[in-house]
């Protein structure tokens, strides 16, 4: 049976616990799932023993900067994603316009909300960080695409709100395996397989294609190395939606989009996190 390392970190509030998560996952942890206690917020992850011999330094010295690693043992394989859907999943109602909830709570009383469904793992996207809630929100208020990617997809939950918008297609990319499973099982739930491709790899498997908008949550280091291939891909009058990085990184991706002729259109923050819409030229 597969083997992982398995990291609980005590951080001193939730602000800590989320921007930990943001660089950590630079580095090849599986999942992250956090907890409030009297003691602060505790994070749990894993990763390979492998891959911790390798990157575990470093990743310890960013941990020592948000907080306290408290525990570190390897343990066996279990479903965590189970265990964890079981414990801590809660449906998210954005706005009262759009709510994210498993296949396990009851659809919204208000067929006015969009629903959308998810089958919850401990990956990026379930709705419950500022970054997907705010990409959230500029998708709902954006004019539907023909064609969409979605870069570094998590659950597919912005996929999943773009195509509810009127997108006819989406591109739905992730490196993690355990996204993209999560994201097909999804896409059935909420009966739009038919107009989403789910490609398990990075942003070079698209390649040569064309999109009205792509959406990129996953971090500010990603987005500045990837952004000429989001420019390329991106046809002329379309949007590139960018989140996944903090305030202070704001000049960093505004000063990369300026040099490959985006206009901000939009930009919105939440404690501290920033989303932005950008538009190419016609």
């Amino acid at each position: 049976m597969k083997r992982y390392t398995h990291l609980t970190i005590t951080c001193p509030d939730a602000e800590s616990a989320e921007i930990l998560a943001a660089f950590l996952s630079d580095y090849p942890f599986e999942c992250f799932s956090d907890n409030a206690t009297d003691e602060g917020v505790v994070v749990e992850t894993y990763m390979s023993p492998e891959d911790w011999t390798e990157c575990g330094e470093e990743a310890t010295n960013i941990i020592n900067d948000y907080g306290t690693l408290t525990s570190l043992k390897e343990i066996e394989d279990e479903n965590w994603n189970a265990r964890w859907e079981e414990e801590s999943f809660q449906p998210v109602e954005i706005d009262g316009m759009i709510m994210i909830r498993s296949a396990a709570h009851p659809a919204p009383s208000n067929p006015e909300i969009m629903d959308i469904i998810v089958a919850p793992t401990m990956s990026f996207g379930s709705g419950h960080h500022h970054t997907t809630r705010m990409m959230c929100r500029l998708i709902h208020a954006s004019k539907p695409s023909t064609r969409a990617l979605d870069v570094g997809c998590g659950t597919g939950v912005l996929s999943f709100v773009a195509l509810k918008r009127g997108a006819q297609f989406v591109d739905a990319i992730d490196i993690d395996p355990w996204s993209t499973e999560s994201a097909a099982r999804a896409a059935e739930l909420n009966g739009v397989s038919d107009r989403i491709n789910i490609i398990t790899g990075t942003v070079e498997a698209i390649e040569g294609e064309t999109y009205d908008a792509i959406y990129a949550n996953i971090n500010r280091n990603i987005i500045l190395n990837d952004i000429a291939r989001y420019v390329a891909a991106l046809n002329a009058g379309g949007c590139l939606y960018v989140s996944g990085f903090l305030t202070e990184d704001v000049e960093y991706i505004t000063s990369a989009a300026a040099a490959h002729n985006l206009t901000l259109c939009t930009q919105l923050e939440e404690e501290g996190w920033v989303a932005i819409a950008f538009q190419k030229a016609q």
